[in-house]
């Protein structure tokens, strides 16, 4: 897809083919586009993922996490489960992750870079430095930089033709199922498989008002929407049709059935 309609496709997918496995080339793809996203310091190996395939991985395990995120259907369904999660240990060689980017040109002595600026200002800075400082902040933002890899991972997802979304469970025992050393914290779980529910899913979510969002200047002074951005956008598949579309009750209904799911 282009990249505005991947955007715009996104759903949270909540009923999946679970008689179709994914071929693992695109999970890996959807581990790149992770890889590849921005992170504080290039500090890459803060964010990491556990990937949970139906058939291969034993069924105590998938179980196990299937019941850990509470036995929600879509986590029986989805045939894949990526657990992302931060690594705090990921941090330990932001010097030498550093050094290597002023080595290839990325961070350049323009803007002040040199092994000494990063021995006497980054690594006793808290701010750059996250270990050199509040745990709690080095969590945080820890779990900042998963983010932006989960973001690049569900859109990656989407761009494969698959459905997609997220769920959460309880992390002590998930890190005790799999096998995580004290140091990895899992955040949430990315379910992956083919939608056994239609690409509009019933339509776009409700979003808040641009306006409500996004501030020019000063908090609280809104950027007031351009329409004529709004209609670009429809036309490229950002901005799509909002839910409920006519048809959702019905295809709702058809999809309790096939699973044996309440209505």
């Amino acid at each position: 897809m282009e990249f505005k309609r991947t955007v715009g496709t996104r759903r949270t997918t909540r009923y999946y083919q679970a008689w179709r496995p994914v071929e693992k080339q695109k999970i890996q793809k959807i581990l790149h586009a992770a890889r590849l996203q921005s992170h504080h310091g290039n500090a890459q190996e803060v964010r990491k993922a556990v990937v949970v395939t139906k058939g291969e991985t034993p069924d105590a395990v998938r179980d196990g996490l299937i019941d850990a995120v509470y036995n929600q259907p879509q986590a029986h369904q989805a045939p894949v489960a990526i657990v992302w999660c931060t690594d705090l240990a990921g941090w330990e060689p932001l010097r030498p992750t550093l050094l290597k980017l002023i080595e290839t040109g990325s961070l350049t002595s323009s803007y002040g870079w040199s092994e000494e600026f990063v021995d006497s200002v980054v690594m006793k800075t808290p701010d750059f430095n996250v270990l050199a400082g509040d745990i709690e902040f080095a969590k945080w933002l820890s779990s900042f930089e998963c983010g932006l890899g989960v973001g690049s991972a569900l859109l990656a997802a989407t761009d494969e033709g698959l459905g997609t979304g997220l769920v959460t469970g309880r992390r002590d025992q998930i890190r005790e199922l799999l096998n995580m050393p004290e140091s990895v914290i899992p955040t949430q779980i990315q379910l992956v498989g083919y939608a056994a529910e239609s690409i509009e899913a019933g339509g776009q979510r409700p979003r808040p008002d641009f306006e409500q969002l996004y501030f020019d200047g000063t908090w609280g002074n809104s950027i007031q929407g351009d329409p004529e951005v709004v209609d670009e956008l429809a036309e490229a598949g950002m901005i799509q049709s909002a839910a409920p579309l006519p048809h959702r009750k019905a295809e709702l209904r058809a999809l309790a059935g096939m699973f044996g799911l309440p209505e």
